[in-house]
């Protein structure tokens, strides 16, 4: 069953005190064993560097990040047998674009909240073009001749015929697992180990968030975004790689370039690509190669079932679609480029720039570009994270 109705039964954001509860536990219970008693989860302390900032991020611990976080963040959490459709809708209503899936309460256990995974607009976005025929409806109905409007209607009807039975699956079905399990008694981990165990899998692929737990319960979030808000603050313990130029700290190729596609190309065309790839992005450019904007995942942010057809439509208009151009930011080269909600810099750019303009304007990658605007490469926050773990 889906539920009982009760707001309660979809949003389970625990109160202040269970962070404090994660706080005092993490404080107390380094050793303990992890996800009842699995000796193969069980993490090494981590011998410090011997640089400054090495020590720096030895002597902090997540429960430093969790205490300096400006906002309270809490926990909304989404039952695994939701369906797509409320899912996103809870999604939109506290403007965010992924949250825990959780085990329901059952007959046999009223207090259940175990962690199951990770439910986001892409995954749902990805499920939705392997599992239906609805991107080839759309490129047939984009190639025909007939009007906007025509083409509008026909692109809507389609999607609703398509993704009908979609909309009603369970999110256990559809949930992904690109979240790394840390239990509450790993909140006094440092963040040298937080950075190189759990941001990323044993390959090096970014995995973009850590779960705290309490047994197999969800108490707080880390992502990416927070360790580095947290770095930027203390960016004085960084030392002098913060005056380097980006183009010598190694932290894009020249060689493999941004992979882009037009402003024409249709906006769920896009990001089957960008599935296809394992790529978190695609450069927007123009047809002389010039830079004019970004997609990515988190444009899904705000995306209800009846508002899937806006990615019928090119990606400029998808992206004005779906409000990313709510707030604009200064880059530092190209003002078209705040046009499509684009952060940019040059090769000539210090580490410190990078940081600033990244940290300030929330946003999760910066394409360097030439005097020309054309793309030579994008800076994720993972590739960041790791060029800080060598330094």
């Amino acid at each position: 069953e889906e539920g009982d109705g009760r707001k309660s039964a979809l949003l389970a954001p625990p109160s202040r005190s269970k962070l404090n509860n994660l706080m005092s536990l993490g404080l107390t219970n380094h050793k303990r064993k992890i996800m009842k008693g699995n000796k193969d989860n069980e993490t090494k302390p981590k011998k410090a560097k011997t640089g400054k900032f090495g020590k720096f991020l030895a002597a902090n611990t997540v429960l430093d990040l969790l205490k300096e976080r400006k906002e309270t963040k809490e926990v909304i959490t989404l039952q695994h047998n939701v369906t797509v459709e409320r899912a996103l809708k809870t999604l939109n209503q506290n403007k965010i674009t992924s949250a825990p899936v959780v085990l329901a309460a059952s007959v046999l256990d009223n207090d259940a909240n175990d962690f199951m995974g990770i439910i986001d607009a892409g995954e749902i976005l990805r499920k939705l073009c392997r599992e239906t025929r609805l991107l080839e409806e759309i490129q047939k109905i984009q190639e025909q001749k007939l009007n906007v409007d025509e083409k509008i209607e026909d692109c809507e009807r389609a999607f609703e015929t398509s993704c009908k039975e979609f909309w009603q699956r369970k999110l256990i079905q559809v949930c992904g697992q690109d979240v790394t399990l840390l239990p509450t008694v790993f909140a006094d981990t440092d963040l040298k180990t937080l950075i190189s165990q759990m941001l990323f899998d044993k390959s090096g692929n970014p995995i973009h968030r850590v779960a705290l737990l309490n047994q197999a319960e969800v108490q707080a979030l880390v992502t990416q975004s927070d360790v580095l808000k947290f770095l930027h603050q203390h960016k004085s313990e960084i030392g002098g790689i913060l005056k380097e130029k980006i183009e010598d700290l190694g932290l894009y190729n020249p060689k493999k370039g941004v992979v882009t596609v037009t402003s024409d190309t249709i906006a769920m065309e896009a990001f089957h690509e960008m599935f296809q790839k394992n790529l978190s992005c695609l450069g927007i450019v123009d047809e002389n190669g010039t830079m004019l904007g970004n997609l990515s995942v988190s444009d899904l942010r705000g995306l209800t079932v009846d508002r899937f057809s806006s990615l019928s439509h090119c990606v400029t208009e998808f992206l004005k679609i779906s409000k990313a151009l709510s707030r604009s930011f200064a880059t530092v080269l190209n003002a078209q480029l705040n046009d499509l909600r684009t952060l940019a810099v040059n090769p000539g750019s210090t580490f410190e720039e990078l940081l600033d303009l990244i940290t300030k304007n929330r946003v999760h990658r910066a394409y360097v570009v030439d005097e020309n605007c054309k793309p030579l490469g994008v800076i994720t926050l993972s590739d960041v994270l790791l060029m800080l773990l060598k330094a």
